[in-house]
């Protein structure tokens, strides 16, 4: 009798899904051949929109780096990777819609480009994705979402569960943010534990709060296929899942 119990109390919900459809577009990811950190050849871009499409996927949005002294794309350099794809896609008939933008690295160089709609990607209506360091708060943070929002642009932070110096026990940094004009983009691997367990606790709580925008897998590369796979198993991917605030859907 206690066995049983014990067992009734101590099980846990088995998850098991068995598509992403209700996500329609994914915003982050880096599937340009050998410009960044993500892709080395073509063929692995394709096999990871392959599997994109087999989860439900209907488009996905594209967003190498760009980063001043790491990776110094321009918008030439990344359309000319897309451009790239799209004839490889073409040739073995794999019809899949696919968009490109970038990732933009927060930083000075960043902020001069911002007055030049001619050197920055966006996407949808006029969305921005960036990114800030994971080690040190810019102190020209605040005036940087000041200054995207005057420029016309809707900015989106990628993965705001990823910098620890925003977490804090009652979410006060990132209503911040979101009061700021600011969307907030989370990383599906960080609901398994892929970037360690404060990322995961915090991506945890940001869905619980409802303050998630969008969501993206950020994949880098054909290894991280099997990390996406896992998130089929994940609760709190199911939670996204029937999320009424994400806005991928509308792109």
């Amino acid at each position: 009798m206690f066995e049983g119990l014990k067992s009734l109390f101590s099980s846990k919900k088995k998850i098991n899904i068995e598509s992403l459809a209700a996500f329609g577009v994914d915003i982050h990811s880096h599937l340009i051949a050998d410009i960044d950190d993500g892709v080395n050849t073509i063929d692995e871009a394709i096999e990871i929109l392959l599997k994109l499409k087999s989860l439900g996927y209907r488009k996905v949005i594209t967003t190498p780096h760009t980063m001043k002294g790491g990776y110094d794309n321009t918008p030439e350099i990344i359309l000319s990777g897309y451009d790239m794809l799209k004839e490889e896609m073409e040739r073995r008939n794999f019809n899949f819609p696919i968009e490109v933008a970038s990732e933009y690295y927060l930083d000075e160089t960043f902020l001069k480009l911002l007055s030049d709609e001619n050197k920055i990607l966006t996407f949808g209506d006029n969305y921005l994705l960036f990114e800030l360091s994971y080690i040190t708060r810019p102190s020209n943070m605040e005036t940087a979402f000041f200054e995207m929002n005057v420029a016309g642009y809707r900015p989106i932070m990628a993965h705001p569960e990823r910098y620890p110096y925003l977490i804090d026990k009652d979410l006060t940094a990132y209503k911040k943010i979101k009061d700021a004009g600011i969307y907030l983009q989370l990383n599906l691997f960080s609901l398994v534990g892929y970037y360690g367990k404060p990322a995961q606790y915090t991506a945890e709580r940001l869905i619980d709060a409802d303050m998630i925008d969008f969501v993206g897998t950020d994949i880098h590369n054909p290894s991280q296929i099997d990390v996406l796979t896992s998130c089929l198993k994940s609760e709190y991917v199911e939670k996204l899942l029937n999320y009424k605030g994400l806005k991928n859907n509308l792109l």
